[in-house]
């Protein structure tokens, strides 16, 4: 009886302990529960303009939207940002980022973006992932246009050229392509004949300067003179003076159809198509000296050539230019027509020596010593031949 009595006891003891263990528990979980129900603050979200409310308990907008089941991705905008605290009936706008495939010379990012373009997309990734992409770099699609889901984005980087075409100077930067690609794509139309500084399939590289020569070809007519020729026959007279026109020539003429080439407005080439001559030349016959002796005085004089001069006269002594005496026979000479100490004969006046000069004796001019005033003045100036021995 007394067994049955301590069994009986310690049954409701350890009932006791489990209700006291359960009670504690309950306690335990209604105290999480109120606290949890304390923190939680409901949000408003707006992503892409649909609105939807979410009760979180993290502190952080990053912290409640990674615990959602809102699916936002890391290149989301978030407004305000995800560092922003939790307050209640906060308002969040979240702009969905779109998958793209960027290609960068060959390389491929497959990302996401939020920009609205695809230029401010390809700005948004260049900085992102450190690619130094520049507004001058080729796209495939307009940069103006909208980004679209899975959008496939192909970035050339361009290299800065010069193009000089019609007088203009053009600084431009172009993806490399043919020198040929290059002057399509700037709208530069080349003509048949026009000319490229290079070639048209070599690739163009940084700092390339292409120059493109327009090229024009004319035909034009051209008359031109033929001069005659002179025909000299032996004469009898001084060799040495002005010859004696025996017949006039003529000039002849003659065409020719010539095409000019120019570049750029320069002429740079002329070629004879055909000619023909319209009149030929007339020659013109003279007759020549050749005579180099003469009879003066019962004397025979002989001498190289002859000169037709002007001939003045001095007098009063002195000393010539080349430390002689002044003398009957001395004359005064330009030394570029007549050397210094040639002997000579001067009609009218007899053998003489050119050893003076004088400041007016230049060209075919002559001066010549008299014993006395009166007998230069006698002379005065007249033209006379001058033989040189």
């Amino acid at each position: 009886m007394i067994e049955k009595t301590r069994t009986e006891v310690f049954s409701l003891v350890r009932s006791s302990r489990k209700a006291q263990i359960s009670v504690a528990l309950l306690t335990v979980v209604l105290v999480v529960a109120s606290v949890l129900l304390f923190k939680a603050k409901t949000i408003q979200v707006d992503v892409d303009g649909n609105k939807t409310r979410l009760t979180t308990i993290d502190s952080t907008v990053g912290g409640a939207l990674k615990h959602s089941r809102l699916g936002i991705f890391p290149e989301d905008i978030v407004e305000p940002d995800r560092t922003t605290l939790v307050s209640k009936d906060l308002e969040i706008k979240i702009t969905r980022s779109m998958p793209v495939k960027l290609t960068v010379d060959g390389q491929t990012y497959n990302t996401r973006t939020p920009a609205p373009t695809v230029g401010e997309a390809i700005q948004d990734l260049s900085n992102r992932l450190g690619l130094d992409l520049k507004e001058t770099d080729e796209v495939n699609l307009d940069r103006k246009e909208a980004i679209v889901a899975d959008a496939e984005l192909n970035v050339q980087r361009a290299v800065p050229i010069k193009v000089k075409v019609d007088g203009k100077e053009l600084d431009t930067y172009l993806a490399p392509r043919t020198v040929e690609e290059a002057l399509k794509k700037l709208e530069v139309v080349l003509n048949e004949k026009d000319k490229v500084s290079l070639p048209l399939d070599q690739m163009i590289k940084a700092d390339d300067q292409i120059q493109v020569f327009r090229v024009t070809e004319k035909i034009e007519n051209v008359k031109s003179e033929i001069p005659y020729q002179i025909v000299a026959q032996p004469a009898d007279f001084p060799v040495g003076l002005p010859d004696r026109v025996v017949k006039k020539g003529a000039n002849g003429e003659h065409e020719q159809v010539v095409k000019v080439t120019f570049e750029d407005g320069k002429e740079v080439e002329r070629l004879v198509l055909q000619q023909q001559v319209l009149r030929a030349p007339v020659n013109q016959v003279v007759s020549r000296g050749a005579q180099t002796t003469i009879s003066r005085g019962g004397q025979t004089i002989q001498f190289k050539r002859a000169y037709l001069m002007r001939a003045s006269a001095y007098s009063g002594g002195g000393m010539t230019a080349t430390g002689h005496d002044v003398h009957w026979g001395v004359i005064a000479v330009d030394p570029k027509v007549i050397s210094l100490g040639t002997q000579l004969y001067v009609d009218g006046y007899g053998e003489a020596v050119a050893l003076d000069t004088g400041g007016a004796i230049k060209g075919n001019r002559v001066d010549l010593y008299m014993n006395s005033e009166e007998a230069a003045q006698s002379w005065g100036v007249r033209s006379v031949i001058v033989y040189v021995k």
